[in-house]
């Protein structure tokens, strides 16, 4: 006669729940500090200069409400902008351009404005906007 014998198993199960909160931990840590060393280690005091280079000019590109386009407070129209920022590059000037457009403009004439201004020879155009303090 046989004897019902029971075979117990031993299992080995991993509990990893405290290594993952430690793991976190960590992370987040790190996180924090991270960016404190990086900013820390970044100090430089810059040379005294007696001169500075104009030759690069703030154009300011407003569109209005309305949808009309100005340089300055001149208007003109897209073609006539497209001409005269390529008028500038072509002087020697590399202007830096600020496209600010008012809140209620369609989005479709900022993006024409910038196309254009892009299709001229313009590099990085960049866009006006209010900060509040």
């Amino acid at each position: 006669m046989k004897t019902a014998r029971s075979k117990s198993r031993i299992t080995a199960d991993i509990n990893i729940t405290p290594f993952t909160d430690v793991v976190l931990v960590l992370l987040i840590v790190f996180m924090v500090a991270t960016p404190a060393l990086y900013e820390s280690s970044l100090k430089v005091e810059l040379p005294q200069g007696t001169t500075t280079d104009d030759t690069r000019k703030d154009v300011v590109v407003t569109i209005d409400a309305a949808g009309g386009i100005y340089i300055g407070d001149r208007r003109v129209d897209l073609i006539n902008l497209g001409k005269a920022v390529k008028e500038m590059i072509a002087s020697g000037q590399e202007p830096q351009v600020i496209v600010n457009g008012d809140r209620n403009v369609k989005y479709d004439a900022v993006i024409e404005v910038m196309d254009t201004l892009a299709r001229s020879g313009v590099k990085n155009p960049g866009l006006g906007v209010d900060i509040k303090r």
